[in-house]
């Protein structure tokens, strides 16, 4: 060897002209003797190359730049990413970055969470015993992106932390104090890299392209489409794909699988199910939706014979607690917000007003005259599903909407009581209680609510009468 500074490399290495394509050979710094002995497969010397760069450490070799390169590459593409799609075996899964940092069970998989471990054993290569290798985000190792300071490396903070104990502080808090400066370090290292230019050299920031609203989510039941279908998603009820009838549509209460069997049987519920146009896979990343683990024992999870069938309030009054629950629907009353009133004792099954006003038989077309001369207690079931029709539409926060539309509980009595004759009397009351509540101007609240009730109560008058 020449001298301490030469670098020994095989002939079988990459020549530096590969590194500079716009080079000439490379040659300049290697002798005629070197070539000759390069060319016979023996062992030559590369003498260090003068760069650019002044002070001691400029040494620009290929492998140093392609470092450099990389890890450059890898900040751009994932350092402001809280969320990183990865792969271990045939299985894929989500890395949370932040759970990850604070070493918790950060990839979700198949509806279950996991440390990278045991993430490892679950993609079948455990028996490689080193998850930082087998595991890849984008077919990079995720060993790449700790080296690029992406991820932390927990085995350099725990010696980091031995080295910086003093007398005056604990092993505990100097951990703590640790992983907070190394989330800082690695937030402003993100956020320098977050801005890229797009192809009009205009300043993009990357994340503006996925931003929601997650306010509109902040309540406890959201909107549901998928395909022509749409329900109500209620989250107290929401425990995975398959356990939890969490999603009310107009006839049943179904289980996320169930709701796309019904409108997409060839979908993934994770994907074509949608809340405001967002489909719940991403409000379960976003933790909107709290996804249940395989192993709960809850009584959502456990409750494999789904009897959570009917509603959790009354579908009259809004309010819980001694619901008699409809056998046919989804629908669960108080016994006396019903009408007829139901004994909650009453053996067998029960079907509500709604119900057996669907399955009643049709009957003759007749006019309307007919129809309002006719008594009343030929047409009781009628009567009474219409109160309920309206009392369910009319619950509303306006308070001077509520005050007039309370005529219908004072008709609900005199139904009971059997104190209309006739139908024409029944429909006079509801006429006259619109009458009071056309009061207010028109374009109010009060009005738009009044004119939508009337065209409520005429459309099922023509559907159960069978109007002419």
């Amino acid at each position: 060897m020449e001298g301490e500074s030469d670098i020994e490399i095989t002939s079988d290495s990459e020549s530096e002209s590969e590194w500079h394509p716009g080079s000439s050979t490379g040659s300049d710094s290697l002798s005629e003797n070197d070539s000759a002995e390069a060319k016979q497969g023996k062992k030559r010397k590369l003498k260090k190359r003068k760069c650019n760069q002044k002070g001691p450490s400029s040494l620009c070799t290929p492998n140093k730049r392609q470092a450099e390169d990389s890890t450059q590459y890898l900040k751009q593409k994932f350092g402001n990413k809280s969320e990183l799609p990865v792969t271990c075996g045939d299985k894929d899964g989500i890395l949370h970055v932040e759970k990850y940092n604070d070493m918790e069970k950060c990839i979700l998989s198949e509806d279950q969470w996991f440390k990278p471990n045991e993430f490892e054993r679950f993609g079948g290569k455990g028996r490689n015993k080193k998850w930082k290798t087998s595991i890849f985000c984008d077919n990079i190792p995720l060993q790449k992106l700790t080296e690029a300071g992406l991820l932390s490396s927990f085995k350099k903070s725990r010696i980091q932390n031995k080295q910086v104990d003093s007398p005056n502080s604990s092993p505990v808090a100097d951990r703590l104090r640790k992983r907070k400066c190394q989330r800082e370090r690695f937030t402003s290292s993100s956020k320098s890299d977050s801005r890229s230019s797009d192809d009009n050299g205009d300043i993009v920031d990357e994340d503006d392209k996925d931003i929601i609203d997650m306010t509109m989510f902040e309540v406890q039941i959201l909107p549901v489409t998928c395909g022509s279908g749409s329900g109500i998603l209620y989250k107290n009820r929401f425990a995975t794909g398959r356990c939890g009838r969490c999603i009310r549509t107009k006839d049943f209460w179904l289980t996320p699988e169930d709701f796309i069997r019904l409108n997409k049987p060839d979908g993934m519920w994770r994907k074509d199910i949608l809340s405001n146009g967002i489909p719940l896979g991403k409000l379960i990343m976003k933790r909107v939706l709290e996804l249940h683990m395989i192993t709960c024992d809850c009584k959502i999870c456990e409750d494999l014979n789904q009897d959570l069938q009917n509603d959790d309030m009354c579908y009259m009054c809004d309010s819980e607690e001694d619901l008699v629950c409809c056998d046919e629907c989804p629908r669960a009353f108080h016994s006396l917000c019903h009408l007829p009133a139901v004994q909650e004792d009453s053996p067998g099954q029960w079907s509500c007003t709604f119900c057996v006003m669907k399955n009643m038989e049709g009957s003759n077309q007749k006019t309307l005259q007919d129809v309002l001369s006719s008594p009343v207690s030929q047409y009781t079931l009628h009567c009474q599903y219409l109160l309920l029709h309206l009392l369910h539409e009319s619950k509303t926060d306006v308070p001077e909407f509520s005050e007039n539309i309370c005529g219908l509980d004072r008709m609900k009595l005199k139904l009971e009581n059997n104190d209309y004759q006739t139908l024409q009397e029944f429909v006079t009351d509801i006429e006259l209680i619109f009458n009071n509540c056309c009061t207010s101007s028109e374009g109010s609240d009060m009005s738009r609510m009044t004119s939508r009730l009337k065209e409520v109560f005429k459309r099922e008058c023509e559907t159960i009468f069978k109007l002419l």
